[in-house]
């Protein structure tokens, strides 16, 4: 709302919420009265009406008891002996003192029953017997004790005479009937207050607040700190201003944590490399000098001296390969040939090709396929590969047993609600449960091996970039450390999920999903 409207709605609240709710608040007390006495003693309400107590008191006053009157009336006349039986009179007595309300019954003008001998005592002089009242009925107010009297004559069936006086007690009615104006009162300044508050918290929310808040973000922001966000509580102009303001911030913070975040990968990359490369450096130069100085003097020597430096380039090229790949697949510059792939055709010549490399490092591979025959993938042939390379390759380089084995087991599954988590930790009892399972629009990819497993504290961190188990990162088992982050990268592009569980001394198993072509 803009800030003419919020003026003119500030106006209205101004002069018609006090009326509206002062005309609320003074039926809603005078309905509450009405509801009060009616319930308190038992009324009829269909004789009042609620402004009958403020219009005309007094008929109230005479008719809060014409029900309980009417019923005992109608005993009289109709079997009036009952009113000489005391399990009818203590039924009727019961009744009535939850109303602050007793029975007084005579028997040829003397008292038979009185109801409350204590109130009985203050009351004044009742009249006795006469056959020439009215309508034989009796009513008066004691306004000096607050007692409401009403009484009527009959006959008993041997036609002696007899009366009873419906007595109420009207001391809690009225300062309560007297405090309904005090209400009242309290209402209609309670109102004023309210509006008056409204109106400032509104504008003040609406106005004053968005431009303190502005104001200090302006401040933040000529400080440095771009990281308190500028809320938009209003549609007016100044929400427009506060909305523009936060677009601002949100843009000038982004462009610095990307700087940020491009100098920190700078730095870890770069000590990651020089770490990575001093180890094959430092024994080319050391190899190097060696031939220079004569130290390898025999051709066999000098020709292991040279095979080593080899391998060590060759170590230094994979490193810059592997590096030159994850740049790519970061900046996502790295080019997917995404085919329609046969499952099964497509890991039954994988499988032929690696497995020659593993048993020729004494490495057993089996190969299981759960698949239907013709089941389809839409994949990168030749990233999917180097997936399975990467994977093959952690468990030959860190196999420290003979008769090592390698497992690949394919099987459709149906995909977890949410994403797997990227390790899983299995209890040497076996009593961890599986992933959970999911719909069958995807194939599970099981690459596992009985090496010496990864422990619990280094499980988290295997698809980190640079991570390698090994306590130290001079390790003789090598590699870039960027194997297993490769590997996550190309799952992910192809819309799919990895993790890994392991069992310390047991070996480890790596899974991964690919999404069915439907």
């Amino acid at each position: 709302m803009k800030i003419r409207g919020r003026l003119i709605v500030a106006f209205l609240i101004m002069t018609v919420f006090p009326l509206c709710a002062g005309a609320v608040s003074f039926h809603r007390t005078v309905q509450m009265q009405a509801d009060t006495i009616i319930s308190y003693y038992s009324a009829d309400p269909g004789d009042y009406e609620a402004y009958g107590f403020i219009s005309n008191p007094v008929q109230v006053l005479y008719k809060i008891t014409s029900r309980d009157f009417k019923t005992i009336s109608s005993i009289a006349e109709k079997n009036p002996d009952r009113l000489l039986d005391k399990d009818t009179i203590y039924s009727i007595t019961k009744t009535l003192a939850g109303r602050d309300t007793f029975i007084i019954i005579r028997y040829n003008n003397d008292e038979f029953y009185i109801g409350n001998k204590e109130c009985y005592d203050k009351m004044p002089v009742l009249p006795y017997f006469t056959e020439y009242r009215e309508s034989n009925n009796y009513i008066s107010l004691d306004t000096e004790n607050s007692l409401l009297i009403r009484g009527k004559d009959f006959y008993f069936t041997d036609k002696t005479e007899g009366q009873f006086y419906l007595v109420t007690d009207l001391s809690k009615l009225m300062p309560y009937w007297r405090n309904s104006l005090r209400d009242l009162m309290a209402c209609f300044l309670a109102i004023i207050v309210i509006t008056g508050t409204i109106l400032i918290l509104w504008l003040y929310h609406s106005i004053v607040k968005p431009l303190d808040i502005l104001h200090i973000a302006t401040m933040q922001i000529g400080a440095g700190n771009l990281d308190s966000p500028v809320r938009v509580t209003s549609s007016d102009e100044i929400g427009e201003l506060c909305r523009d303001f936060e677009e601002m911030r949100i843009r000038l913070k982004s462009i610095l944590e990307e700087r940020i975040q491009y100098e920190q990968n700078t730095r870890d990359m770069m000590g990651s490399i020089s770490h990575d490369l001093k180890t094959p450096l430092t024994a080319i130069k050391g190899y190097a000098e060696g031939l220079l100085d004569g130290v390898a003097s025999t051709p066999g020597k000098q020709e292991k001296y040279l095979k080593t430096i080899i391998a060590k380039a060759v170590d230094m090229t994979y490193l810059v390969d592997e590096l030159s790949l994850f740049a790519k697949i970061e900046q996502n510059a790295l080019p997917y040939n995404f085919t329609v792939l046969d499952i099964g055709e497509y890991f039954n010549d994988c499988i032929d090709e690696i497995a020659f490399d593993l048993e020729s490092h004494g490495i057993k591979v089996d190969y299981e396929n759960n698949t239907d025959a013709g089941t389809l993938i839409t994949a990168d042939p030749e990233q999917l590969k180097r997936v399975i390379n990467n994977i093959t390759s952690n468990s030959v380089k860190y196999m420290d047993k003979k008769g090592g084995s390698v497992r690949i087991k394919i099987s459709n599954v149906i995909p977890p609600p949410v994403s797997p988590p990227l390790y899983r930790q299995i209890n040497e009892d076996g009593t961890d449960v599986l992933p959970p399972k999911v719909q069958e629009e995807f194939i599970q990819v099981e690459i596992s091996d009985n090496g010496p497993g990864i422990s619990k504290m280094d499980l988290p961190f295997i698809f980190d970039r640079f991570y390698r188990a090994d306590a130290s990162r001079n390790s003789s088992k090598g590699g870039s450390g960027l194997g297993l982050a490769i590997v996550q990268k190309i799952i992910s592009d192809h819309n799919g999920k990895i993790w890994a569980e392991s069992t310390t001394g047991k070996g480890t198993s790596v899974y991964f999903t690919l999404k069915k072509k439907t």
